[in-house]
């Protein structure tokens, strides 16, 4: 029996299979690549993930950073660059990558899941010769996307939004670019290459690809006629190549994200606004996270509900703080606060769960990852920091704060030698903790 099946194999899948495979866990991996051409951004922050995992052949597909401008609110701003990946080529390399580390590979197409008892499943799945295939394993790991099957009802879903994203030529030559900008029915996001190959990607309500019958080359071509910045950047010489596409985009958070012998990663845990670009950094930053959840459910199954606990927590908390990042930046747009799109993009939102409010600073036992493993331990929750903070500069606070209370006076010199610490780290947390009135002031 495997112990960890992994489901997909697209970025959550394959940046999983390797930080499990760093920690000397093995996996096996079951799915198809992507089919369906996409062109996407990554940020730095994804670099340096791709480069911490080793993904020497899906770095090899960057080139050069791309210049970023943005067009919101009527002010235009070159910010920093993206990167900008053919999607495709992109997971291909990345699958690449995975089955360089050693790591079984298997294409095919996921069918059914069977679940006999806990910790024992049963994938069943065709081969790309068409043939039918049962693997057994101990944990799941659902990596297949927004479109994953799902096994509990979602716990929030915000708002209904179309993508409708098209392919031209003829763009006027110029660096390669990416664009963003805010219109009265959505906003775009458009990248051109060198050569004038442009892709433009529309966000709009499903309302205005009804008003032009389902329509989505008329739906594209309409909206496109109001991106007045974007038309200037790009050129009014395009032309297309190919119909438009259109793929419904609706931020959630699904139910059942972790169970004791299961998990959703990726896209298929939650999806955000395309708004914030964080698609392949949530895929690196969800398999970051999964590795020791494994780890602890496979190797210390006695921690399995506090690891349930931390990974469910983490997926519900990581999600509203998309919401509402996205959420403000559409409210900084202020031109059109009458239009359908952005009245809708700023209404007040439900909370994706009931978070217990934190007056004040204080010490909570949390689920925290500890050498490879998920345990509990003292951290500092805040309004300002939900999830906790355990280390300031290197010094673990609930051990300084139990030095502190046994001393009675908060001595720097002292705590430093009995932490074997760096004077200027111990008074950096000790500051931390005062000025949080979590530690006493020295008598003056």
């Amino acid at each position: 029996m495997n112990p960890v099946v992994i489901l997909g194999a697209g970025p959550s899948a394959c940046l999983l299979a390797l930080a499990l495979a760093r920690g000397g866990q093995s996996a096996l991996v079951i799915g198809q690549p992507r089919q369906r051409g996409a062109a996407e951004g990554l940020s730095q922050r994804v670099i340096e993930a791709l480069r911490q995992f080793g993904c020497s052949q899906a770095l090899s597909m960057l080139g050069p950073r791309w210049l970023r401008v943005s067009s919101w609110n009527g002010a235009e701003v070159e910010m920093n660059g993206e990167f900008v990946v053919e999607r495709v080529a992109f997971d291909r390399a990345l699958l690449a990558d995975v089955r360089a580390s050693g790591i079984d590979v298997r294409e095919g197409k996921v069918r059914t899941l069977e679940h006999v008892e806990e910790g024992m499943w049963y994938v069943h799945w065709e081969d790309q010769s068409g043939r039918s295939q049962r693997t057994a394993a101990q944990v799941i790991v659902e990596c297949r996307g927004r479109t994953a099957p799902k096994k509990a009802p979602d716990l929030q879903v915000e708002a209904m939004r179309v993508a409708v994203a098209r392919t031209f030529t003829g763009a006027a030559i110029q660096p390669r670019t990416t664009y963003v900008e805010s219109f009265a029915q959505g906003w775009a996001w458009g990248a051109v290459e060198a050569s004038g190959l442009a892709h433009i990607q529309i966000v709009v309500l499903p309302e205005s690809v009804s008003a032009h019958g389902g329509d989505l080359d008329a739906t594209h071509a309409a909206c496109f006629e109001h991106l007045h910045g974007l038309r200037r950047r790009f050129g009014r010489n395009l032309r297309p190549v190919g119909p438009a596409r259109a793929r419904g985009i609706q931020p959630a958070l699904r139910g059942g994200v972790a169970s004791r012998d299961f998990l959703r990663v990726g896209d298929s845990a939650y999806s955000c606004d395309p708004l914030s670009g964080h698609g392949v950094f949530e895929a690196a930053s969800g398999a970051i996270a999964a590795a020791p959840v494994i780890n602890t459910l496979l190797q210390r199954p006695d921690d399995a509900s506090l690891a349930v606990r931390y990974f469910t927590e983490r997926a519900s908390e990581v999600f509203a703080s998309r919401v509402t990042a996205a959420h403000e930046h559409y409210r900084s747009e202020t031109r059109w606060p009458d239009a359908e799109f952005w009245e809708r993009a700023i209404a007040p939102r439900r909370p994706s769960m009931e978070v217990p409010e934190i007056r004040e600073p204080a010490f909570v036992m949390r689920p925290v990852v500890e050498d490879g493993f998920i345990t509990d331990r003292s951290v500092v929750v805040s309004d300002e920091h939900p999830r906790g903070v355990r280390f300031i500069g290197g010094i673990d606070l609930a051990r300084l704060d139990q030095l502190v209370r046994t001393l009675q006076v908060p001595d720097p010199e002292r705590l430093s030698r009995l932490l074997s610490a760096p004077h200027e780290s111990v008074c950096r947390a000790l500051h931390w903790l005062q000025a949080r009135r979590l530690a006493p002031r020295p008598v003056q």
